[in-house]
């Protein structure tokens, strides 16, 4: 059974209240009001499963957990949300925090041992806000980049992926990588430290290695991302196949006037030889170690690439992925691998992949972000809204 909450109407409403969503084809209408839930359950919702969706209208690109409070990272802002009550939440934008937060645009979130949050913005630098105080660190205190995609840490340190590479911070000094210290490229989304305490780096040209003292690195040459090269036409027809659809994972309009010629972000981002429109299997998003020391990959519309150090195998929707665009890579407590895909989120449990959709109760079929709290609840953030699933899985 499918039941919907209203808890981020009211707090969209707020954001919108202080910063307007630009207008573009991509971004969705705001939902209508939810209607309460019906004696009886959708046929095509499975009775086994008990679902709540909370729909803002808005891309739910990053979810963090801590105790009890859900912090989520809008296009828009920044939301914490108390999971044992209806409605209580809280809303922070660049005004309502007089500035704390510079960007509107959050792409991560992650929360530390000591409880501080790290919000890695569009264009707005790092920030890092303790329950009290907000601190931003921006290039002018050493930091390799505004945009941050990633946030990884270790011990002390943080890891953090830029759009100019990797930044270390000690808490004082940021220390940074680039290509010219062995990365494939500048441009990295994603970081996964490993078992044997080896990073591992996800960029637009390929996954690295990096051992604190040596540089490897893996591209589709190498096993990384499936083939995408286009479908053949259906016999007796002229037409091209229709593409697989997708939401860019790459800022947009609503974010950061991402896309319009000349915007800030357009001049950023572009570069001679980048072509991510359509699928690029070294183009890699997401990335996450499995219990048995396993490196997962994340492309856009290659697949999800699973690599033991030594061999490659990558799994697609042919094997029962949601979709081949992969937004978000996490292992559970069990050891199950989950992908959120432009397809659902799917599960794979060592033998098969299962996935959850709209049919199944999900609020929206794109997937960017999942958490799971220590109730065994699952949470999902999705391009209208956020969705979370308790009870067991369907054998």
């Amino acid at each position: 059974m499918v039941r919907r909450n209203s808890v981020f109407f009211t707090a969209l409403a707020m954001l919108l209240c202080v910063i307007p969503i630009a207008c573009n084809s991509k971004q969705p209408a705001p939902a209508a009001a939810p209607h309460p839930p019906s004696a009886q359950p959708s046929a095509a919702v499975p009775r086994e499963e008990s679902w709540t969706n909370f729909t803002t209208g808005a891309n739910v690109k990053a979810l963090a957990l801590e105790g009890d409070d859900l912090w989520m990272g809008l296009p828009n802002g920044m939301i914490r949300y108390d999971t044992r009550t209806q409605d209580n939440h809280e809303v922070f934008t660049p005004a309502s925090t007089r500035g704390g937060l510079i960007s509107k645009g959050i792409y991560t979130l992650k929360a530390d041992r000591h409880g501080v949050k790290w919000i890695g913005t569009y264009g707005g630098g790092l920030t890092l806000y303790d329950g009290k105080t907000w601190k931003t660190y921006t290039v002018a205190d050493g930091l390799g980049d505004q945009w941050i995609y990633d946030v990884v840490f270790d011990g002390d340190l943080a890891w953090i992926a830029t759009w100019k590479g990797v930044s270390v911070f000690d808490g004082k000094r940021f220390k940074n990588y680039t290509e010219k210290d062995g990365l494939l490229d500048k441009w990295v989304y994603s970081i996964a430290l490993d078992h044997d305490h080896v990073f591992w780096f996800g960029t637009e040209s390929g996954v690295n290695r990096f051992d604190g003292k040596t540089w490897s690195a893996y591209t589709h040459k190498d096993g990384l991302g499936a083939d995408v090269a286009p479908a053949a036409p259906k016999a007796g027809s002229d037409k091209e196949p229709a593409p697989e659809p997708a939401v860019s994972a790459l800022p947009s309009s609503e974010e950061t006037n991402y896309g319009a010629v000349g915007s800030p972000s357009m001049r950023h981002h572009a570069g001679l030889g980048k072509k991510n429109i359509g699928p690029n299997p070294n183009f890699v998003i997401a990335a996450a170690v499995g219990h048995d020391n396993a490196k997962w990959f994340g492309t856009w519309g290659a697949g999800l690439s699973r690599f033991d150090g030594k061999s490659w195998t990558t799994f697609t929707k042919k094997d029962g992925l949601g979709g081949n665009f992969i937004h978000a890579v996490v292992v559970d407590s069990n050891g199950l691998v989950w992908a959120g895909t432009n397809g659902g989120v799917s599960w794979y449990d060592g033998t098969r992949w299962r996935n959850f959709s709209k049919d199944d109760g999900l609020v929206d079929d794109n997937v960017f972000s999942i958490v799971f709290d220590g109730k065994g609840d699952r949470w999902f953030g999705t391009w209208q809204g956020l969705s979370r699933h308790h009870g067991k899985l369907p054998s």
